[in-house]
C-alpha cells in the first residue's frame, strides 16, 4: 500500500513543482505565435523558488488540519494526542523554515542583483 501511494504522490509532486514554472516562465503570446526564447536562469529559478514555497505552505496547512483533527478524536488517549500535537508542532517549524527560506532568498538576492526578487 505504501509503495503504490509512493509510486502515484512523487510523480505528482515533481510534476506540480516543474510544470507550472516552465509555463509560467514563458511570456504571454497571441494563439499562434512562437515563444521567444527569453528565458533568464535567475527568473526561472525564482519562479521555481516561489511554486515551492506556495507548495510547502500548503502542505503545511494541510497537516495543521490534519493535527487538529488527530487532537480533537483523540478522546483522551496520550498517545494519540501527543501525535497530535507532535503533528502540529513539526507543521509549525516547517512553516517558519518556509519563511526563513524566501526571506534569506530575498535578502540575497538584494545583495547579488541589487533588488528583491517579489515582483507580484
Amino acid at each position: 500500500m505504501k509503495k503504490t501511494l509512493a509510486w502515484v504522490i512523487v510523480p505528482t509532486v515533481i510534476l506540480s513543482l516543474t510544470l507550472p514554472v516552465f509555463i509560467q516562465a514563458q511570456d504571454e503570446l497571441p494563439y499562434g505565435q512562437a515563444p521567444l526564447v527569453n528565458l533568464d536562469i535567475w527568473t526561472l529559478l525564482f519562479k521555481a523558488l516561489n511554486w515551492f514555497f506556495n507548495i510547502v505552505l500548503i502542505i503545511a496547512a494541510i497537516f495543521l488540519i490534519y493535527g487538529g483533527f488527530l487532537y480533537i478524536t483523540a478522546g483522551g488517549d496520550q498517545a494519540k494526542t501527543q501525535k497530535a500535537l507532535n503533528t502540529v508542532i513539526y507543521a509549525l517549524i516547517g512553516v517558519a523554515i518556509a519563511l526563513l527560506a524566501k526571506a534569506l532568498i530575498n535578502f540575497v538576492s538584494k545583495f547579488i542583483m541589487g533588488q528583491g526578487i517579489i515582483t507580484q
